[in-house]
């Protein structure tokens, strides 16, 4: 390392810190506008620190050839210059080039070196445009970025940044279940559970078409005991834009990864939907299956309203007392009963439905005994996760998504809520 360019830098920018001060200090200068010229001010000197702390660093000219990805040989060509912008601003990298006769392609060792793509971005500025756009809007992120970080970027290039991203996210996760599918599955990464709750539902986004389309959730949250009674730890997530088959192994190996195997109980929650038990059975087959206690209250106020009239004192009575029973255990005897009610016109359907509904999931309703298990019976975890996970980001007003789109920014998103993106590696 050439430390002499460094102590020029160094030497220059102090020379400069008497003036700034001075425009500082100045009698009568508002908060808002010191601050701001500091800022401008702080930011260009470290453009320029860092400018010259990696023209130090050298060229990465690693004599007259390398070995070429095609198998061939690059030659020296010549030097070239890279913009980049970096945090602190633009700065400009002068790079060894190589080029390869055999493939005509070319490269600069030092891009990788550096971590640099083919675009203008930092490492840095990449990873927090990709956060800002999992986030917020594209066009918001953008103007946030340039607010909070004097970033600018383009609502597109925010964009290309996150998807990408996100993408290499979730070739990483393919490769992770592919691997546990055909290798065997990794070390678990936490301790023994006293219980493990898995749910599982799903949301609708809007596609490109604007026809719906249906993102599969899932949480996974451990419960400890400790010398002060049960402790819930925080829960993860996984999100998928997919089959179910593809899905229930992206949520079994996050539920492997939270102690799955090693959880001294486990119970799946779930709205009733077919393709959950489906892959309750066969992901979890020892877990108890528990339907939601607020989608079954729903489906019984659903009845009661069609019987007696909408918010009249005859339904809030008979519902309460059909939920009194069913707290009890009893949704099959309910179900029977129902069979037998009076109904016309299209009160028949309705009651129909909950009939069929709750004689097929009265054995996930044993709600007496999940009580006294000690077990939740509402799932609201993953509702919250549909809720902030996916729709706080992709139900917006206007939004369209391809598939793609939706999938690389829930990947992104789920980093985030699962506190694994300050680890996460975008170069990796």
């Amino acid at each position: 390392m050439d430390d002499s360019m460094g102590l020029a830098a160094v030497t220059e920018i102090g020379a400069e810190l008497p003036g700034l001060w001075e425009a500082v200090a100045a009698e009568g200068l508002d908060l808002a506008t010191a601050e701001r010229m500091v800022r401008e001010r702080v930011l260009a000197i470290g453009a320029r620190l860092l400018e010259a702390a990696v023209a130090a660093r050298g060229t990465g000219k690693a004599g007259p050839r390398l070995a070429c990805r095609c198998g061939g040989e690059a030659r020296f060509a010549r030097y070239r210059a890279k913009e980049v912008q970096t945090l602190v601003g633009w700065i400009t990298i002068r790079r060894a080039a190589y080029a390869c006769a055999r493939c005509g392609q070319g490269q600069c060792p030092l891009d990788a070196t550096l971590g640099l793509a083919r675009d203008s971005l930092s490492p840095g500025v990449r990873r927090l445009a990709c956060r800002f756009g999992a986030q917020l809007p594209f066009a918001g992120a953008a103007d946030d970025l340039a607010e909070a970080a004097a970033v600018r970027l383009s609502a597109s290039t925010v964009r290309t940044v996150t998807e990408a991203v996100g993408a290499q996210r979730e070739a990483g996760v393919a490769a992770e279940i592919a691997a546990a599918w055909t290798g065997g599955l990794p070390p678990a990464e936490e301790t023994t559970a006293e219980r493990l709750y898995v749910a599982m539902d799903g949301v609708r986004i809007l596609g490109t078409a604007g026809g719906g389309r249906e993102v599969k959730v899932g949480v996974v949250m451990p419960v400890r005991q400790t010398a002060g009674g049960e402790r819930r730890e925080a829960a993860s997530y996984a999100a998928g834009l997919e089959p179910a088959a593809s899905f229930g192994r992206r949520l079994a190996l996050e539920a492997h990864r939270r102690g799955l195997e090693d959880a001294v109980a486990v119970a799946v929650l779930g709205d009733g939907a077919e393709w959950i038990w489906a892959l309750a059975a066969e992901h979890f087959p020892h877990a108890t299956q528990i339907v939601d206690w607020f989608h079954a209250s729903e489906r019984v106020w659903e009845l009661g309203r069609t019987l007696w009239g909408q918010e009249t004192a005859e339904t809030t009575a008979w519902v309460e007392q059909q939920l009194a029973r069913l707290a009890q255990g009893q949704a099959t005897t309910l179900a029977r009963e129902w069979q037998a009610l009076p109904c016309r016109g299209e009160a028949v359907a309705v009651r129909d439905a909950q009939v069929t509904y709750f004689t097929n999931q009265a054995p996930r309703m044993a709600y007496d005994r999940y009580r006294a298990a000690g077990w939740d019976i509402g799932s609201g975890i993953v509702e919250g996760a549909c809720k902030h996970l996916i729709g706080a980001r992709e139900k917006g007003p206007g939004m369209r998504w391809s598939d793609a789109g939706a999938q690389t920014v829930a990947a992104v998103r789920v980093l985030l809520f699962n506190d694994q993106w300050d680890s996460y590696d975008l170069a990796a």
